[in-house]
C-alpha cells in the first residue's frame, strides 16, 4: 500500500504543494499504532516528529502538534478511504498566511502537464476529491465519467447524480458548440498541452454562473485520446450576464461602425451587423475563431508587437489596419481596441472600426468621354450605352466579353509599358477580325466586348467566337521579342430564354466567361446547361462550408519514393470531398469554389492541421517521414511575413518544421511580388522546405527558380506521358532535370504509371518519384498497411552505384 500511495503522493508532488504556495511545507504520513509517522516530507516540514491523538478525518493542526512541528499552523488531511491509514499535513510558518489565489491551479497545471503524472492522478481519483477547486473527468464526448466534492460546493448536485450524465446538461446552452469545438480540438490534436475557456455553468437551482474551465487530454499507453480533465474556477453569480447584456446592447449603439468582442484569450465571442456587412463573414463563421482569420498579410511581425504592447502597457490601440474580406479582397479600416477590465485581469477586449475605402485619396474621375485613353477604342460607359440601345431595339446580336489570361504577369514579368502595348496590339488584331456593323470596347484593364448583330444561333456565336480568339494565335513583336497571348471568351444572345435586359444579358455573358475559365475552356456560351453549372457551383459554395465546419472532407496521402534507395520518404496530402448526394467531387472542381466564395483559407487551415496530426501518428508509429501540404497563391498572399500562423500549427503538433513542405504553383513566382520572397524566407528559415508544384504547365521560367529560394521542384506528369519513345519529349526533360540540379535543387517526378516510364526514369538525375505504379492517393487506415508490407521500388542493377 506504501509503495502504491507514494507513487501517487511522491516527492515529486510534495514539492510541487510546497513550490506553488499551497503550503510552506508538506508530509506524507501513515499510522504507526496510534500515532502518525512522517513518511516523506518537503520543504519547511520536519519528518522527525510522532503525531499523536489525530483522529478527526480533516481540519485544523493542534497548536502542540504545530509546535512540535515548529510551524505556527497546519491542516490535516485524511487519505481515507481510498488509502486507509495515509494523510497529508499541510503546515504554514504564520498564521493566518494568505494563499495565493492561483495555488491549486498552478498545481493542477503542474499536475496534468505530463502524460505519465495525469495518468497517475486519474487512476487514484479518490485522492483528488480533495482538491478544493470543482474537477471533472469526462470522456472525449463530454459524459462525466467522475468529479469531485466541491462539485456540490459550487453547482449543488451530488458527483453520483451526475456521473453518467453529459456534461452539456448543466452547460448553458449558448456555450455548448464552442464547449463541443474545444472538446474535439483537444481529441484531435494531442499534445498541445492545457486549454482554458470561460463559460456558463447551470447550477441545480437554475442560476447561471460564469466560470473559468482549464482543461487537459489525457492519453492511454497508445497515445490515442482516453479522457479529458476539467478544473472549474472563479464562478460567480450571473451579474456578468447584465453586463453581457449591455454590451450586446452597445453592439447596437455601433451600426455603421463594425464592431468585434473577444475574450481574454483572444477568441471572437460576439460581432454586430456591421462586421459581417464589412467583413462578409457571417457571425457563425467567425465566433471562436482568432481575429487573425481578417489578416491581409500586410503588416510585419513587428506591427502587431507594437499593438500587444499598446493593449498591455495603456489598455487601448488605435490606427489604420489593412485586412481581408473573405472574399480575399484587401481593405483598410480605421480600428480602435480596448481591453475590457474585471477585478483588475483583463476580461474582454472591444474592437470598433469602419472601412475608410472610400475616404482614401484617390484620382478624380474625367468627364465623360467616348473613347478608351490607351487603346482608341470605345469605353465602358459607351459601350454601355450601346449594349441597352441593341436590346432596345429588338434585332437579334450576340454580346461576347474577351479576357486576356493572366495579363498581370506582362505587367510583373516585364513592365507597364510593355503591357500597355500588347493591349494596343489586342484591339488592333481584333479589329482587324470585325464586320461592319460590328461594336468593340475595352472595358476593363484586360476585357474587351464586342455587339455582334444579326447572330441567331449558338452555332453562328462559337463560330464567330473562334474567328475572333484567332487573331491571337499568331504571336506579338513587342520588346525586341515574340510574347504569346491567349484569352477566354463567354458569350450570350439577346433575345434569349432568360434574358430580361441589357443588364441580365452582361450577367449571364459573365458567367459564360467565367465558366470558361473554371472548365479551362477558350470559349463558352451561356444555355440551360451553364445555368445548370453555375447552379451546382452555388450548391457546391454553400455545402463546402459546411463540410468544412462538420468534418465532411478527408485527406489522402501518395507515397513519394526516394529513387537512390527506393524507400518511402514523403508523402503529398491529397484533399477529398465524397458529397453524401453528388458523390466523389474532384479538388480541381472544389477548391476553385472554395477561392470564389472565400473558403480557401479555411479548407488549408483544416488541410494543413490534419495533415500535421496524421504526419505525428505517422512518427509516433516509427515512421520519420515528411509532409508535402499544397498551398493555393490565395492563402500564400494572406500568410504573415514571418510564416507565423503556419509555423504554430507545426508546433502545436509536436513537429519540428523540417518535416513540411508546403508546395507552392509557379504562378505565385510569377508574379514579381517581394513580400513573397519574405514569406518564403521565412518559412525556409524557421525549417520548412518550398517546392513548385506541377512545373511545366503555366508559365514555367527558368529564371524565376534561380532568383527564388526553392528546395523541390515537381515536374508535371505531362512530360512523361509519352516516355520513352518520344524523342523530343526525352531531350526537353532531360535539359530541364540537368538546368534544375545545377541550380542546387531536388526533382520529383509526378505521374510515373508504367514499368517502361520506371527504367527510362532510372538512368534520369531524378531524386524523387510519384506516380500510380508506386502507389495511389489513400485514406490513413489504408496507408499504415502499404508501409508495413511496402518492400521499395526497385531500381536496375544497371543503374546502382
Amino acid at each position: 500500500m506504501e509503495s502504491k500511495v507514494s507513487s501517487w503522493f511522491n516527492l515529486w508532488c510534495l514539492d510541487q504543494l510546497v513550490e506553488q504556495k499551497v503550503a510552506d511545507g508538506a508530509l506524507l504520513c501513515r499510522t504507526q499504532g496510534d500515532s502518525w509517522q512522517p513518511v516523506l516530507a518537503a520543504g519547511a516540514a520536519s519528518s522527525n516528529v510522532s503525531l499523536v491523538s489525530l483522529n478527526r478525518p480533516q481540519g485544523p493542526l493542534p497548536g502542540r502538534h504545530c509546535r512540535a512541528l515548529h510551524m505556527a499552523a497546519g491542516y490535516f488531511l485524511s487519505l481515507a478511504p481510498s488509502y486507509p491509514g495515509y494523510a497529508l499535513l499541510f503546515v504554514w510558518q504564520h498564521k493566518g498566511q494568505p494563499q495565493p489565489p492561483t495555488a491549486w491551479l498552478n498545481l493542477f497545471r503542474a499536475m496534468f502537464s505530463q502524460q505519465d503524472r495525469a495518468m497517475a492522478a486519474t487512476a487514484s481519483l479518490g485522492l483528488l476529491n480533495h482538491l478544493p477547486l470543482p474537477l471533472f473527468k469526462l470522456s472525449p464526448a463530454g459524459v462525466i465519467l467522475w468529479c469531485n466534492e466541491p462539485v456540490t460546493r459550487a453547482l449543488g448536485y451530488r458527483p453520483e447524480v451526475l456521473q453518467g450524465r453529459p456534461i452539456s446538461e448543466i452547460t448553458h446552452a449558448a456555450d455548448w458548440p464552442e464547449t463541443l469545438r474545444l472538446y474535439r480540438r483537444l481529441c484531435q490534436e494531442p499534445g498541445q498541452g492545457m486549454a482554458t475557456l470561460e463559460k456558463r455553468y447551470l447550477h441545480k437551482d437554475g442560476r447561471a454562473l460564469w466560470g473559468r474551465v482549464h482543461m487537459t487530454l489525457v492519453a492511454d499507453d497508445q497515445g490515442r485520446p482516453d479522457h479529458l480533465v476539467a478544473l472549474l474556477e472563479n464562478l460567480e453569480q450571473s451579474g456578468r450576464d447584465e453586463w453581457a447584456q449591455r454590451l450586446s446592447q452597445s453592439l447596437e449603439l455601433f451600426r455603421p461602425e463594425g464592431l468585434m468582442v473577444c475574450d481574454a484569450d483572444g477568441r471572437i465571442t460576439g460581432v454586430n451587423p456591421a462586421f459581417e456587412r464589412i467583413t462578409g463573414y457571417s457571425r457563425e463563421e467567425v465566433i471562436g475563431r482568432f481575429p487573425s482569420l481578417l489578416k491581409s498579410g500586410m503588416h510585419s511581425r513587428a506591427f502587431y508587437q507594437l499593438m500587444n504592447e499598446s493593449l498591455r502597457d495603456h489598455g487601448s490601440w488605435q490606427g489604420e489596419v489593412w485586412n481581408r474580406r473573405k472574399n480575399g479582397q484587401v481593405f483598410p479600416e480605421l480600428l480602435k481596441i480596448t481591453t475590457l477590465m474585471r477585478q483588475g485581469r483583463i476580461c474582454q477586449y472591444l474592437a470598433v472600426f469602419s472601412d475608410i475605402s472610400d475616404s482614401k485619396p484617390v484620382a478624380q474621375p474625367a468627364l465623360p468621354a467616348e473613347e478608351d485613353g490607351l487603346t482608341g477604342l470605345a469605353n465602358r460607359a459607351s459601350f454601355h450605352r450601346r449594349l441597352i440601345q441593341c436590346c432596345q431595339g429588338g434585332e437579334p446580336f450576340a454580346l461576347m466579353i474577351l479576357d486576356l489570361n493572366n495579363f498581370r504577369l506582362f505587367n510583373n514579368a516585364m513592365n507597364h509599358r510593355v503591357g500597355d502595348q500588347v493591349l494596343r496590339e489586342v484591339a488592333l488584331r481584333l479589329q482587324s477580325r470585325l464586320r461592319g456593323g460590328d461594336f468593340l470596347a475595352r472595358i476593363g484593364s484586360d476585357e474587351f466586348a464586342v455587339l455582334v448583330p444579326g447572330i441567331v444561333q449558338h452555332r453562328q456565336a462559337r463560330i464567330f467566337g473562334k474567328h475572333l480568339l484567332g487573331a491571337l494565335n499568331r504571336p506579338l513583336h513587342l520588346a525586341s521579342q515574340h510574347l504569346y497571348v491567349d484569352a477566354t471568351l463567354g458569350g450570350a444572345l439577346w433575345p434569349g430564354a432568360e434574358e430580361e435586359d441589357a443588364e441580365s444579358l452582361l450577367q449571364h455573358t459573365e458567367q459564360a466567361l467565367f465558366g470558361a475559365k473554371q472548365k479551362k475552356q477558350p470559349l463558352a456560351l451561356y444555355d440551360s446547361q451553364l445555368n445548370r453549372f453555375q447552379t451546382r457551383r452555388l450548391r457546391l459554395q454553400h455545402e463546402l462550408v459546411e463540410a468544412v465546419k462538420q468534418g465532411g472532407l478527408s485527406l489522402h496521402y501518395q507515397p513519394i519514393v526516394d529513387s537512390a534507395t527506393g524507400g518511402v520518404t514523403k508523402l503529398e496530402a491529397l484533399v477529398r470531398w465524397q458529397h453524401p448526394g453528388l458523390g466523389f467531387i474532384s479538388p480541381a472542381e472544389f477548391v476553385p469554389v472554395a477561392e470564389e466564395c472565400g473558403m480557401v483559407q479555411a479548407l488549408g487551415d483544416w488541410v494543413l492541421n490534419r495533415a500535421c496530426a496524421d504526419l505525428r501518428r505517422l512518427h509516433q508509429a516509427g515512421y520519420a517521414l515528411e509532409m508535402a501540404v499544397n498551398r493555393s497563391s490565395l492563402e500564400f498572399q494572406s500568410l504573415g511575413l514571418d510564416g507565423g500562423e503556419w509555423l504554430s500549427v507545426i508546433q502545436q503538433h509536436g513537429l519540428s518544421p523540417r518535416h513540411l513542405i508546403f508546395e507552392i504553383t509557379e504562378s505565385l513566382f510569377m508574379q514579381g511580388n517581394e513580400q513573397h520572397l519574405e514569406r518564403i524566407n521565412a518559412l525556409r528559415q524557421a525549417g520548412c522546405r518550398i517546392a513548385i508544384d506541377d512545373f511545366g504547365t503555366g508559365y514555367s521560367a527558368l529564371n524565376y527558380l534561380r532568383a527564388f529560394p526553392i528546395d523541390f521542384v515537381k515536374i508535371d506528369k505531362s512530360f512523361i506521358d509519352h516516355l520513352p519513345g518520344n524523342r523530343r519529349d526525352g531531350l526537353l526533360l532531360e535539359g530541364i532535370l540537368r538546368i534544375i540540379g545545377d541550380l542546387g535543387m531536388k526533382v520529383v517526378v509526378e505521374g510515373m504509371e508504367t514499368a517502361a516510364q520506371a527504367a527510362y526514369l532510372a538512368a534520369q538525375p531524378c531524386h524523387y518519384l510519384q506516380g500510380y505504379l508506386i502507389a495511389k492517393p489513400m485514406a490513413m487506415r489504408e496507408l499504415l498497411p502499404f508501409l508495413e508490407s511496402y518492400d521499395g521500388h526497385s531500381v536496375p542493377d544497371s543503374d546502382r552505384s
